[in-house]
């Protein structure tokens, strides 16, 4: 077998950036799968699969910029990666300064075929979040001020479909420095802060009048059973002066008599310019769905 994917690759002229023997089409027998860089212009990376001695591109959508990746890289996943039952192929890339590419292949009886492409310049990551065993895709875009935008692509049976959005940081490290330049970032900084368990910051991103309605004590008090808060989809509605209207979707966790159940809320904000930055004044709050999370982590 070794033989013959060496003889296959020299008639190829490809030199592997790695190779590795793995059941790539789910027949309980491995083929040999493996990445090299194409020369040219602009190197591209290339993948394919050797099955006996006929062999298989793994190709992008002729469309895609980068194609597969621009750089040598050996990052490479055969599993079953959706819990569809069929063996996966997963190629990750990279390409310009902070571009991350991911690629999925499955084998359709005649060939290779691309799945899904993913693309995102401030991380891409897969994680199983709900338990099912099928990974969601985390897909993030820079969105300035230290923050990403990350949509989240969930398995539906027939591919991938955006499911939900959310900001995060685009650094881990603490403490954060919450951005109110804008009012829509003002109501992303309150989420996120919460999310962060970091109360005192959430508080702080109030305007004063809205303290002095509410002590922290007791505003606090409104959060002791949240455990994580996620915001997405936010938008400014209207804006007269110094007042702001976002609309934001919240998806909160709380821990309710030792289950953790989800809400997702439509929230409106009422936010005001002030010296220091924007400040939420006044909210209202729509359920929108709730659940029991039987997986959390």
């Amino acid at each position: 077998m070794v033989a013959a994917g060496q003889g296959q690759l020299d008639l190829a002229g490809v030199e592997p950036l790695c190779l590795r023997w793995e059941d790539t089409d789910g027949d309980g027998e491995s083929e040999w799968v493996g990445l090299y860089l194409r020369p040219g212009g602009t190197p591209q990376l290339a993948a394919f699969v050797v099955d006996g001695e006929t062999w298989h591109d793994l190709l992008p959508l002729e469309k895609e910029k980068h194609g597969l990746g621009e750089y040598p890289t050996c990052k490479l996943e055969v599993r079953d990666v959706n819990a569809d039952g069929r063996v996966e192929v997963l190629v990750w890339g990279h390409a310009g300064i902070s571009t991350d590419l991911l690629h999925v292949f499955v084998w359709d009886g005649t060939g290779y075929a691309l799945v899904a492409p993913f693309e995102g310049d401030a991380g891409l990551r897969l994680d199983d979040t709900d338990g099912d065993l099928a990974d969601e895709v985390f897909v993030g875009y820079d969105a300035g001020s230290d923050l990403v935008w990350e949509a989240v692509y969930t398995w539906n049976g027939a591919g991938y479909g955006w499911t939900w959005e959310r900001y995060t940081w685009f650094y881990l490290d603490r403490p954060h420095v919450y951005p109110t330049d804008t009012s829509e970032h003002a109501v992303i900084s309150f989420y996120l802060a919460v999310d962060d368990r970091d109360l005192p910051g959430a508080y702080g991103l109030l305007s004063a009048s809205a303290q002095t309605a509410q002590p922290y004590e007791v505003w606090a008090f409104g959060f002791a059973t949240t455990i994580a808060a996620e915001v997405g989809a936010v938008h400014e509605l209207t804006r007269s002066g110094d007042v702001s209207t976002v609309a934001a979707q919240v998806r909160a966790y709380d821990n309710v008599d030792g289950r953790v159940v989800a809400t997702v809320w439509d929230v409106t904000w009422t936010v005001v310019q002030m010296a220091g930055g924007w400040r939420l004044e006044s909210g209202t709050t729509t359920q929108l769905d709730r659940w029991e999370a039987g997986y959390y982590r």
